[in-house]
């Protein structure tokens, strides 16, 4: 029988934001990720829709807000949504924002705004980024156990994720993922870094894209990453 987690957690990136510039009746700063999976696909984007985007808000609205109003957005926008919380850090500042992931069409995200604004969410309109920032997204998991420690995405695709012992520093991780592409012991892979809080415990885990994941690829990529 499948073992199935349904947990919360974060993930943490360090990525390129750009601005979509939308012509709204409320001034808001929109961003996405400009090459999402780089170490996957390189930094030429792949996807012609949106992926991550970012909407700022004036204030930090919690994982469990965002999911309390979430399905009546879903009845505005008559579309599914994957949203979250997200802390965007830039030259030694922290910016609140939602998180919408895989949203359908950039045409819609005017009227996503105007959903959001029904619930009473509130936007920023003018910010400035460094060219590379961080951020850390706090989300709903759906994780199928493969084996002990080792998982596979419910609702995300070529997406797995194994346990680690320990949190990377970020040059530490970049410079980790280099030496083990640099072996060819594994498959191709794009890797995250981000925390689990199953059962009251709070987990490391080592977030993985690839389109040929599976078990043995996850095994393959843990045991690297502990000879680090």
């Amino acid at each position: 029988m499948k073992n199935t987690l349904h947990v919360n957690g974060i993930i943490y990136k360090y990525e390129k934001l750009v601005q979509i510039p939308l012509n709204t009746p409320h001034n808001v700063y929109i961003a996405e990720a400009s090459t999402p999976y780089a170490d996957y696909y390189g930094q030429v984007p792949r996807m012609a829709k949106p992926n991550s985007i970012f909407l700022f808000t004036k204030k930090f609205y919690f994982l469990e807000e965002l999911i309390c109003f979430s399905s009546t957005i879903e009845e505005c926008l008559l579309e599914h949504i994957n949203i979250a919380s997200a802390v965007i850090e830039s030259g030694g500042k922290q910016y609140p924002a939602i998180r919408i992931k895989d949203f359908p069409d950039y045409s819609q995200l005017v009227k996503l705004q105007d959903c959001l604004t029904k619930n009473k969410v509130e936007f920023t309109d003018k910010l400035h980024f460094e060219e590379e920032v961080k951020t850390k997204v706090s989300k709903p998991f759906i994780l199928e156990e493969l084996e002990p420690d080792f998982y596979m995405d419910q609702l995300e695709e070529h997406k797995g994720y194994f346990v680690i012992d320990r949190h990377f520093n970020p040059e530490e991780f970049e410079n980790g993922i280099k030496q083990i592409k640099y072996n060819g012991v594994c498959k191709l892979f794009d890797a995250e870094q981000g925390e689990l809080y199953n059962n009251g415990k709070l987990v490391h885990i080592v977030r993985i894209f690839s389109e040929a994941l599976d078990l043995d690829m996850l095994k393959c990529l843990q045991k690297e990453f502990r000879k680090l």
